[in-house]
């Protein structure tokens, strides 16, 4: 008999320890569940700002482009601006000009190349470090 009420005390024992144990894992998995959903919440808010920066470019250029063409339409019937276009757009010249091209020669470098060691192993940690990052973000 000594040995049914030792059963009966462990069992009641066990169920509490087990019960505290499931309900540690469930908020553990809980916790772990949110801390990725906001990992990748935060990369498409990155993604995201990133997109609307580029698009706020975009429109910058698209407006400089829009007030450079607002002034070659005003500028259209100014004889003098369109001559001056053929001149630099068209190649043309006026007559009696003669056009001169000054070309450089290639100057020859008397210094040795400097051992580039150190560069290779930095861009070599540099590409490994990024392929991890990569890597990392491609899982979550």
């Amino acid at each position: 008999m000594v040995t049914d009420f030792n059963k009966k005390g462990n069992r009641e024992f066990f169920s509490k320890n087990l019960l505290y144990r499931t309900v540690g894992i469930i908020f553990l998995a809980f916790i772990f569940v949110l801390i990725v959903a906001d990992f990748k919440i935060y990369q498409k808010k990155r993604e995201l700002t990133a997109q609307i920066n580029s698009y706020q470019k975009q429109i910058e250029d698209i407006k400089k482009n829009s007030q450079t063409l607002k002034e070659e339409i005003a500028n259209s019937d100014n004889k003098d601006y369109l001559e001056k276009l053929g001149y630099e757009q068209l190649n043309q010249t006026r007559p009696g000009e003669i056009e001169y091209m000054f070309v450089n020669s290639p100057q020859k470098s008397e210094t040795a190349p400097k051992p580039e060691s150190s560069q290779s192993w930095t861009a070599w940690l540099s590409n490994t470090w990024q392929q991890t990052c990569q890597w990392i973000k491609n899982k979550f």
